[in-house]
């Protein structure tokens, strides 16, 4: 195989299906924008290896054509004429597979394309199955890809128990710097699950490294590293009433709304000196999702160093601002958000109420940042027997 990156585990894969599958017969939960280092589907290869022992596609959110752009946009399930096999949604009216669905299954064969980020479903989800499918003799086999932020840097505060959800089912920092492997390891100790798990590592991977590869979309707002480079902190502006760019050709890089001044704004963020980003003024229309069809008044973020980068502190930084100078504007968005018809959103997000109580005391990061870094210290520690590189 000759690749100019690390090699993923769907090719090894592709080279050793008889000896990870062992007749075994598989449901495959990936998305169809999967691709293995030479830019072929995951579900053809792994249809082409395993044959008539896959017996089931499972689609997570924004289902398998990765088409549904927002959150709970349910999709549905089908028969897939063209490829003679079943997709299953589980990103509907149910998130668990119903048991006729389990018949004749004897592993589940995982190839998710994660971004390094906590909130980012594809990996809560599969945990939940994970812990529904315990001691149901179902086997659980991950095509195990690079976390594409690095496996080193971590941001952002750990998550507090209380505040599990599909958006944090592990307590682990925003930026969580594990692989699809790791971070499913560490859930079946965390949650005691009585699952075989095997993981087909990656090859030629150093955890210092950024994603090098193909970057084909897992999800319609993540169109490219730029876009997963910012993610640990844009996410938390889902959770308010600017819009964080969805609509535009740059989700997550656009902040704004039509009551910015996007000018101050970006004055009073330079006087925080913040390392690594340039922020830049911009008009953009959102073509959907909030103030569609309006002109809004923003700031994109560039990271101009990533390794000085440090996302969740620039968008806490901007929304603080904003917070505090927009009172009568600015607002906290309701629930729902992704299932939990209770809690505000932002504290789903950041997995505590602590962030939402910080920003509204117009308390800056540096105020936080000791306890947060504390609990980064406390997760490494943790993981450690976790980690496959």
């Amino acid at each position: 195989m000759n690749s100019p990156g690390p090699v993923p585990g769907i090719d090894i894969f592709s080279d050793q299906a008889a000896t990870v599958l062992k007749n075994r017969k598989i449901a495959l939960v990936t998305g169809s924008s999967n691709v293995d280092s030479s830019g072929r589907p995951v579900y053809l290869q792994v249809m082409k290896m395993a044959g008539q022992r896959l017996k089931a596609i499972w689609s997570l959110q924004h289902g398998f054509f990765v088409d549904q752009q927002d959150n709970m946009i349910f999709s549905r399930s089908f028969f897939w004429e063209e490829m003679g096999c079943k997709v299953l949604s589980l990103y509907g009216d149910e998130c668990l597979p119903a048991q006729d669905s389990l018949k004749d299954i004897d592993a589940l064969l995982v190839d998710v394309f994660d971004v390094g980020t906590r909130v980012y479903t594809f990996l809560n989800h599969v945990v939940m199955i994970m812990k529904y499918l315990s001691g149901r003799a179902i086997d659980l086999i991950v095509l195990d890809r690079p976390n594409p932020l690095n496996g080193i840097d971590h941001e952002g505060n750990i998550l507090d128990e209380g505040y599990f959800s599909l958006v944090g089912m592990l307590p682990v920092p925003m930026r969580h710097g594990l692989t699809a492997g790791e971070f499913l390891s560490m859930a079946l100790t965390y949650y005691d699950i009585d699952m075989n798990l095997e993981i087909v590592k990656v090859q030629k991977w150093q955890r210092q490294e950024y994603f090098k590869g193909i970057w084909s979309y897992p999800s319609p707002n993540m169109p490219s590293l730029n876009t997963a480079l910012v993610y640990p902190g844009a996410v938390i502006f889902e959770a308010t009433n600017l819009s964080e760019g969805r609509g535009t050709t740059r989700p997550f890089e656009f902040v704004g709304s039509p009551f910015l001044d996007s000018l101050k704004l970006i004055d009073a963020l330079k006087a925080l000196k913040l390392n690594g980003a340039v922020f830049v003024p911009v008009f953009f229309k959102p073509e959907f999702s909030k103030y569609s069809g309006q002109v809004c008044q923003g700031i994109q973020v560039i990271p101009q160093n990533r390794i000085e980068f440090k996302g969740f502190q620039v968008y806490y930084e901007i929304l603080r601002l904003i917070v505090d100078r927009y009172p009568r504007q600015f607002s906290w968005n309701p629930p729902p958000y992704e299932f939990e018809y209770q809690r505000l959103p932002i504290d789903m997000i950041c997995g505590t109420d602590f962030i939402r109580r910080s920003l509204e005391a117009n308390m800056p990061f540096e105020a936080i940042k000791a306890g947060i870094d504390s609990g980064i210290r406390d997760y490494r520690d943790q993981v450690a027997n976790f980690l496959l590189y």
